[in-house]
């Protein structure tokens, strides 16, 4: 009878396998294990399908830069004796990252099976993507806006000059966003304003797309790329995407003051026009 301490070294060793990981002896081992015990061998085949399914048919991006660094310094802040330890038999009692990850989609197959999963994985539009890219773009930039001014009255009339459209531009100082100015990017091939706030030492850049190239929904609908909180949503005549490093919370909070100006805008704006 197989004890609990010898079956998760078993499966730590079925997914150092997978990771390959394993040098020569541990690899004769695996093989030996592997013809042995018919219910391991069938986990085996399963989590190695599985690996194949989302190489096969989950998109495959490159990350950027900045997240890169993020990942390297998170790496660099642990244990330096742990950074080049090699995954050789008898298997470390305590489950490397790539373990937990691999235990996980075990877990996830287990219970909603692999066409589930394939189904479910995805990555945010290109449209979102563009948004997020050129926000970090911003950050990084001794220039994070083409025009300075935390008047809306000089930010609106230069993008609108630039882009030929009427940009909503909103003043969110008495809810604690500085409007910095604004910045055109290019979305999906397409110049697109943004408008760039910040919250003590935070931006945050919401940038105004053509609904017509998103599938955005009529309600805010937050999500996370890249590591960054992201709020999505479209009126009648625009959609917008708004990004930033500040706790969701914030970033919630400045959608909600800017759709609330966006809407009294419009209403101004169609007040004045049935009055003509």
């Amino acid at each position: 009878m197989i004890g609990n301490s010898d079956r998760e070294d078993r499966f730590l060793m079925l997914h150092a396998a997978l990771d390959g990981e394993l040098d020569a002896a541990g690899a004769i081992e695996m093989e030996r294990l592997l013809s042995s015990d018919p219910a391991l061998a069938k986990e085996y085949e399963c989590l190695k399908a599985l690996r194949q399914a989302i190489h096969a048919q989950a998109p495959r991006e490159t990350a950027p830069e900045a997240l890169r660094a993020r990942v390297l310094a998170a790496a660099e802040s642990g244990d330096p004796g742990t950074r080049h330890l090699t995954l050789v038999r008898p298997i470390s009692k305590r489950p490397s990252w790539r373990a937990f990850a691999a235990a996980i989609a075990a877990t996830i197959v287990a219970s909603v099976g692999t066409e589930k999963l394939i189904s479910t994985a995805g990555s945010p539009d290109e449209a979102t993507l563009a948004v997020v890219a050129s926000h970090m773009r911003g950050q990084i930039s001794d220039h994070p806006v083409d025009v300075e001014s935390s008047d809306r009255h000089t930010v609106k009339p230069w993008l609108s000059a630039k882009l030929a459209v009427d940009a909503m531009v909103a003043d969110l100082a008495p809810e604690d966003f500085e409007l910095l100015g604004g910045r055109i990017d290019i979305v999906g091939g397409n110049p697109a304003p943004t408008l760039v706030y910040k919250r003590r030492q935070h931006f945050v850049s919401v940038t105004e797309l053509r609904p017509e190239l998103t599938n955005y929904p009529a309600a805010p609908q937050r999500k996370t790329v890249d590591g960054y909180p992201v709020v999505i949503w479209k009126d009648d005549a625009r959609a917008y995407a708004a990004v930033s490093d500040i706790a969701p919370a914030d970033l919630d909070a400045l959608v909600a003051a800017f759709r609330e100006a966006a809407a009294k805008e419009r209403g101004q704006t169609s007040a004045t026009e049935s009055e003509k």
